[in-house]
């Protein structure tokens, strides 16, 4: 016999089935556990509803009552409702825009936060002459814990600023604004400056304040908010100054909306929207049944399909792998086993 027959002859299947088994379990059980940890533990990603971090906006969700839009206004009633649009990193698109300028149009209430510039474009399609210039403000004599945190004293009273004597910022840009429909609301100190070349350091040529850091434009029956700096809302800004206060003015009576689609998708985040997707599905009462009578058949297959089968099997199975023992004395045996029980 060739040694490649014998070492096919002397390959032991069933342990090798085991092993496979073993292996699908040990996967689907890591696959089990990264879908449990992405659904019980709370999101990281910047600006999410539901992260409880510095970064996150649950605090904002809790006080504001937010609920999280994907580029519609659908069922957003425009006069008891605000939009909010907070650091966006994507574009929307042309449908969207035209929708938003509606809901504008009607009576809503748009709130732009950014720092960026990304939302220029947004601003632009609203016939505008204000934009987020794109560089840092820094100031170095009015600030929170450091010159990269402004504190924004310069307030006009309105109903949008009433009883906010203060605003906390963080690393914000500034308005350029050439419009005189514009209402400029907040202004950095003459203390501020712009930092052109990104060193978090003043240099000669860098203009010095104030500057524009929040503006109400009228737009139909609604209005449109602008702030240079999507921070000011964060669970770790919300509480300095009188952030918090200006966040109650902004949706007092209101209801409150939050676009997710204009930011960038992160894995895990698309990750965790797959999982409680998926649970939300298998959640409803007439799955529930279903999937337990599936989980009782994969483990009753998996375990007991590997016990020894009764009678003449389990000598057969024995003779498969050794063609050379006795026959009658695995019968012998086994009876003798089974005596002794």
């Amino acid at each position: 016999m060739s040694p490649r027959r014998r070492s096919l002859r002397s390959l032991d299947l069933p342990a090798l089935r085991f092993s496979l088994e073993l292996l699908a379990l040990s996967v689907a059980s890591a696959l089990l556990t990264v879908s449990l940890a992405s659904a019980l533990f709370p999101p990281t990603e910047e600006f999410h509803l539901s992260n409880p971090y510095w970064n996150g906006l649950e605090e904002f969700s809790r006080i504001a009552g937010a609920k999280a839009l994907e580029a519609t206004v659908d069922g957003v009633v425009p006069e008891k409702s605000v939009i909010f649009i907070v650091g966006p990193s994507i574009n929307c698109s042309q449908t969207y825009v035209e929708a938003l300028k509606t809901f504008v149009l009607d009576g809503g209430t748009l709130v732009l936060m950014d720092e960026s510039g990304v939302a220029n474009v947004l601003l632009s399609s609203f016939g505008l002459d204000v934009y987020v210039d794109g560089h840092a403000m820094l100031d170095a004599v009015f600030y929170h814990r450091s010159w990269k945190m402004p504190k924004i004293i310069n307030v006009v009273n309105s109903s949008l600023t009433a009883d906010v004597e203060e605003i906390a910022l963080n690393i914000p840009s500034i308005l350029r604004i050439n419009d005189s429909s514009v209402k400029v609301l907040a202004s950095s100190s003459s203390f501020s400056f712009l930092d052109l070349n990104g060193d978090f350091e003043h240099e000669d040529g860098e203009p010095f304040g104030p500057f524009p850091v929040l503006a109400e434009a009228a737009y139909g029956r609604g209005r449109i908010i602008v702030f240079s700096d999507s921070s000011l809302f964060l669970n770790s800004f919300i509480g300095l100054g009188g952030n918090r206060k200006l966040l109650e003015n902004l949706v007092s009576g209101k209801a409150a909306f939050i676009d997710v689609s204009v930011w960038s998708t992160s894995l895990p985040l698309s990750y965790r929207k797959a999982v409680l997707r998926v649970y939300n599905v298998f959640s409803a009462p007439e799955f529930k049944s279903g999937l337990a009578l599936l989980t009782v058949t994969v483990i009753y297959t998996l375990i007991y399909r590997r016990k020894p089968s009764q009678g003449i099997d389990e000598v057969e199975e024995l003779l498969k792998r050794h063609p050379d023992w006795d026959k009658r004395l695995l019968e012998a045996l086994r009876e003798a086993r089974e005596k002794v029980g």
